[in-house]
């Protein structure tokens, strides 16, 4: 209570110093209150916009106390505290809790519970209601998620366990309507609110078959949700709707040309749905180029700069897009890879041309990135146990932390070729290679063609097999 009361007090004094500013400068709105367990050191105030949050502000907080002044200016939206913490004897350094701010002071005190930092807000109805919607949802999607999988274990519908099941996966949608329109009813004008809708699904019969559900869902997914609200971009809200979209178009049985064709068809019904605000058309375009790049599906690019790139983007984005498209097609398979001299971990000079292995994989990956984590491993056992076509691997990281670097080598100790570029996205070989995302993967032959570029272990054991046997 001691803690609080001199928060507030703090607040009054900086409101009192503040006033005068404020009249020049508008409404200040302050953010402020407590984290338990905060480790010594910076708290990170960010506000997100489409599918990235930003760091706008920082402090250096001794005790887990913290202030932020927001200006008049500041957007309505999904803004993250972001910090360290100390769990169990367990530091964790970027922990992070999540709030609206929706023009208004918030004074919340974040608990540490077993499912992680939680907030807690004394006087905040939009971040209540935000709160609630959350625990809801989460409670629904298990509940959803365990009576799909037994409707779909289930072998017959005259089975009276299916029926309880059907009846039971039913009601949860309805109750779902139900909660969502009560809110809608009480507090329409909430931000909270405006996020709640954006999440609204059409009904499925429990009675349909798995096929029929998705195909339900392709057809009906944005009917009652269509990405038209601008002020939805200062939280990340329609990038799950998107990627939730993709996810049912995702075959795994499919060939890659036929995924990538099952893909332009879910960007086309996407754009339908789209209202014709450009600020909404630009990011959702860009979201998508951004996301089929890194699926290295050169097809599905094209055919959003031919039917929507100019209609919807601004001219930096329209140039940034074709810049890359260009810097795709000379990185593309049977292109020839630039040469390069770099020097591996002990020191000795290596040169890409000097390699005699008749194929050479270059990757590109840092320590910070998920998937180069879970590819590595993978590709270097596969490197040690079952290389029988004389593969070397020059694996350069861009880590811009050496420690980070060196920690991860540690582990792995990997047996191939590895050099360190400190300067990251912006050294010497990843700009000649157009890098963009990691990891980036070319598989080379001794003429230093390009052969192939996959994206996952999946892709590069197939791209082997066809070396294998042509």
């Amino acid at each position: 209570m001691g803690k609080t009361y001199r928060m507030r007090k703090l607040a009054l004094i900086l409101g009192s110093l503040l006033g005068p500013f404020a009249l020049l400068w508008g409404q200040p709105w302050f953010i402020q209150g407590t984290i338990e367990n905060c480790e010594k050191g910076k708290i990170l105030l960010a506000s997100y916009y489409g599918d990235r949050f930003r760091v706008i502000d920082s402090l250096i907080s001794q005790s887990g106390s913290f202030h932020f002044i927001l200006s008049e200016e500041a957007p309505t939206g999904i803004y993250r505290l972001i910090f360290a913490d100390r769990s169990g004897g367990v530091r964790s350094q970027n922990s992070f809790v999540e709030f609206i701010f929706n023009r208004e002071s918030l004074e919340l005190n974040v608990a540490s519970t077993d499912r992680g930092p939680v907030p807690y807000f004394e006087a905040s109805l939009e971040n209540q209601v935000y709160s609630g919607f959350i625990e809801f949802e989460l409670e629904y999607e298990a509940q959803l998620l365990s009576l799909y999988r037994e409707l779909s274990l289930t072998p017959s519908g005259k089975e009276q366990g299916y029926a309880v099941a059907v009846n039971r996966y039913n009601s949860l949608q309805r109750e779902r309507n139900r909660y969502m329109d009560s809110i809608m009813g009480l507090y329409p004008d909430l931000y909270a609110v405006r996020i709640m809708n954006a999440f609204r699904a059409p009904a499925i019969p429990g009675e349909m078959t798995h096929r029929q559900r998705i195909d339900t869902l392709k057809a009906c997914f944005f009917d009652q949700a269509a990405i038209d609200d601008p002020l939805l971009l200062s939280a990340p809200v329609y990038t799950f709707r998107l990627i939730d979209y993709l996810t049912l178009y995702k075959v795994d049985t499919l060939s890659r040309e036929q995924q990538e064709r099952e893909f332009i068809g879910a960007a086309d019904q996407i754009m339908l749905h789209v209202s014709d605000q450009q600020e909404l058309r630009s990011f959702v375009v860009e979201f998508l180029l951004e996301g089929f790049e890194l699926l290295d599906m050169e097809q599905a690019q094209l055919h959003l700069l031919e039917h929507y790139l100019g209609q919807a983007c601004e001219t930096d984005l329209v140039e940034l897009i074709y810049a890359r498209m260009e810097a795709y097609k000379e990185m593309a398979s049977g292109q020839r890879a630039p040469d390069f001299l770099v020097r591996d971990m002990g020191g000795t000079r290596v040169r890409l041309s000097d390699l005699s292995a008749p194929y050479v994989l270059v990757l590109f990956w840092a320590s910070s990135c998920d998937h180069c984590r879970d590819l590595l491993p993978e590709l270097h056992n596969w490197y040690l146990e079952e290389n029988r076509i004389g593969l070397e691997v020059l694996a350069i990281s861009i880590d811009t932390s050496v420690s980070e670097f060196k920690k991860y080598i540690k582990n792995l100790d990997p047996q191939w070729i590895t050099v360190h570029d400190p300067q990251g996205w912006y050294g010497r070989v990843p700009y000649s290679y157009h890098l963009y995302a990691t990891p980036s993967v070319f598989l080379l032959d001794s003429e230093q063609t390009i052969l192939a570029r996959p994206v996952s272990f999946r892709q590069f054991q197939r791209a082997i097999r066809k070396l294998q046997d042509p």
